[in-house]
């Protein structure tokens, strides 16, 4: 009985620990670690890019020059990124308008 009640109590508080996390804000993460961040493709600096998966320096540039955008599905219409690597991480991002 005792081991049954240990295991519902830490399962109960890992959902609440992670429903609380993605209820939160969108700017919540420090530094933008963190799955549940998004980041506008329009303001983001090139060190936030970086921090991207599959964004180096060339596609960080890239992104900053090909501004202002409309939305985030343009960053593969105007061959900014390959296709391959927009996939991991257009879940991402937005394009907010100024």
């Amino acid at each position: 009985m005792r081991m049954e009640h240990r295991v519902r109590s830490r399962t109960a508080g890992r959902s609440g620990a992670i429903q609380g996390r993605m209820v939160a804000g969108v700017e919540e993460t420090p530094g933008g670690a963190g799955r549940n961040v998004f980041l506008d493709i329009n303001s983001a600096e090139i060190a936030r890019l970086k921090s991207l998966t599959g964004i180096g320096e060339h596609y960080a540039k890239k992104i900053v020059e090909g501004r202002p955008y409309h939305h985030r599905e343009e960053l593969l219409t105007r061959e900014i990124l390959p296709e391959h690597i927009y996939g991991r991480i257009m879940d991402r991002l937005v394009a907010r308008q100024s």
